[in-house]
């Protein structure tokens, strides 16, 4: 029996193992959706420095119009 805690709501839960759990360590869809729109939205972020953006292979970061 896995016993936890939801980092959304912190409701108490337990599974009698992950392969019943689909969502955790949340204890629900609904918990697991709230979670991932703070990570879209920015309130959750893993602190550093932002990373560098490379140009897309396409353009390989030349301008479109240069003929060089």
């Amino acid at each position: 029996m896995i016993q936890a805690r939801c980092p959304t709501c912190a409701k108490p839960f337990s599974t009698p193992s992950l392969d019943q759990a689909p969502w955790f360590p949340f204890c629900s869809e609904r918990c697991r959706l709230i979670d991932l729109g703070r990570w879209l939205d920015g309130e959750h972020a893993i602190p550093g420095p932002p990373a560098e953006v490379n140009p897309s292979p396409e353009t390989n970061g030349a301008n479109e119009h240069d003929e060089d």
